[in-house]
């Protein structure tokens, strides 16, 4: 019955059999057959069934064995082979049981295909972090080889870890960092990212914790910081990785008797400084710690890291543009304390310290306008002398012909697809700017400028931009004023094409776009 249930669904696709009349011509066909067939049977001859059947054998054949060769794996293929084989010699009920063990067999196998647990080894030289707008200062700082991004170094690790490869993890990043010594060059930070690993066992998650304690102690790294990947809740096993990560030795004393590696509390950097209404969950509200950052003691980095403990809580870095957020804070506050204070080019106010901003006037509020204008566009102030008066009226002639919005919570600038008409400076309050499609956001803190790209390029708006804050302030150049702009005094006007430059300058070199994957050469 098998035989002919399939030679007549062979026989119906190959004569072109479709629709609706041939289905049911061939079931009238078959139930004919079904009721007249064993009486006819006699009339048949028996070479007619014989041929029957080696032609579905054979068409069996080269459909399972030869159309197969090169649409599956050797492991797969071997499989089929084995199919064949044993129906050929013992039946249909033992190929089936094969059947069933060669697909968990190759299942096995393919799950525990060997990868290397290091997707890639890189500093972040030319990575940014979504901290836009920080101080000429700072940037420099960054910067430089000696104490920027340089020497940040970090290890993305991806795959599954378990007691297989993991000491091919720890010791390949223990003759890196023995190479940097070796050289020189040994990072500050050391970043390991977890973003992309599926899963660790417990061998693996005890030997990540010793990783930790070995860069301290052997290589002396500054600060390393361990990031778990984003909305999974935590390292992907079961054993409690952060908290081994985040604990000190018993009396704060190794057995070597150096002191115990200082723990930052760091909960969801971003989040720290987002605007209340983005702001998920308070210290007391989390269940579990989701990542570590820890830190050498009797160090710049240590020193450091009080300062900026003041404004962050928790010790959670859920994604690399958190961790890279604070490292950059780190390296800024190791060189200059007072950066972490006053992050623009006018240090009477500090830069998140935005509680008084309510009831600035408007004097205060352009002058805070002028800052952060002023701070996008000058570099190095020490080396441009002679720009910087040029630099101050410029700043001050597009500020004047901005006008002054004030927007409440929920309020929205602009929704996505509107046609760009101005370019604003946040002043104070943050906003946030939403992708409809798929609902991606992204904060936007005062001191940053939006909607350049619109004014200048003429595209429509790419994202809808709200409100975030109970009230924010912004000051507004208009298409207008900027033609205006453009027409009499068009080198002032060429300072926002610079703004513009430098945000898509940063948005290339972002870590989402040059980390996971490839992007052209800039």
């Amino acid at each position: 019955q098998n035989y002919l249930t399939y030679s007549n669904s062979v026989l119906y696709a190959k004569t072109g059999g479709s629709g609706r009349i041939s289905s049911l011509a061939i079931v009238a066909i078959t139930a004919g057959l079904f009721v007249v067939g064993p009486s006819i049977c006699d009339y048949l001859p028996r070479c007619m069934a014989g041929t029957l059947l080696l032609h579905i054998g054979i068409d069996l054949v080269l459909e399972g064995v030869y159309d197969s060769i090169g649409q599956y794996d050797w492991l797969e293929y071997l499989g089929i082979w084995i199919i064949t084989i044993v129906m050929t010699v013992w039946g249909m009920t033992a190929a089936l049981i094969a059947g069933v063990i060669a697909a968990l067999s190759t299942y096995a196998v393919q799950s525990i295909n060997y990868h290397n647990p290091i997707r890639q080894i890189l500093t972040a030289s030319t990575l940014r972090s979504s901290a836009w707008n920080r101080c000429a200062r700072a940037r420099a700082i960054l910067d430089n080889d000696q104490s920027g991004r340089a020497r940040i170094l970090i290890f993305e690790l991806q795959g599954h870890l378990f007691f297989g490869n993991v000491a091919q993890l720890t010791d390949t990043i223990k003759i890196v960092l023995r190479e940097k010594e070796q050289e020189g060059d040994l990072p500050i930070v050391v970043i390991v990212d977890f973003t992309l690993v599926v899963g660790m066992d417990s061998s693996a998650a005890h030997a990540i914790a010793k990783l930790k304690k070995i860069m301290h102690r052997l290589f002396h790294v500054e600060i390393s910081i361990f990031v778990t990947g984003s909305d999974r809740g935590g390292f992907p096993c079961e054993y409690a990785l952060s908290e081994a990560l985040s604990a000190n030795e018993a009396g704060g004393k190794s057995a070597r008797g150096k002191e115990a590696e200082e723990e930052i509390d760091l909960y969801d950097l971003q989040m720290a400084q987002s605007p209340p209404g983005l702001r998920r969950e308070s210290s007391s509200q989390r269940a579990s710690q989701r990542g570590s950052i820890s830190v050498t003691p009797n160090t710049k980095t240590a020193m450091a890291s009080r300062l900026l403990n003041v404004k962050t809580d928790g010790r959670v870095c859920e994604s690399l543009d958190d961790a890279l957020k604070f490292a950059e804070d780190i390296l800024i506050a190791r060189v200059d304390p007072r950066l972490q204070n006053f992050s623009l080019t006018d240090p009477s106010f500090r830069a998140e310290d935005d509680t008084d901003a309510i009831n600035l006037t408007v004097d205060e509020e352009r002058h805070r306008a002028k800052c952060y204008l002023k701070d996008l566009l000058e570099y190095f102030p020490d080396e441009r002398t002679n720009e910087c008066d040029f630099l101050s009226t410029s700043v001050d002639l597009i500020v004047s012909m901005m006008v002054r919005e004030e927007y409440k919570q929920d309020n929205i600038l602009w929704e996505q697809g509107a046609e760009s008409g101005s370019l604003k400076i946040i002043v104070s309050g943050d906003l946030v700017s939403v992708i409809e499609e798929t609902g991606a956001s992204e904060p936007v803190a005062r001191g940053n400028v939006v909607g350049e790209l619109g004014l200048v390029h003429g595209t429509k708006r790419l994202t809808t931009l709200m409100c975030s804050s109970p009230k924010a302030v912004l000051y507004s150049l208009d298409t207008e004023s900027w033609n205006r702009l453009k027409k009499d005094h068009p080198k002032v006007a060429s300072l926002i094409d610079e703004v513009v430059i430098r945000y898509l300058a940063h948005r290339v070199q972002h870590v989402a776009n040059r980390y996971f994957h490839t992007t052209l050469p800039v």
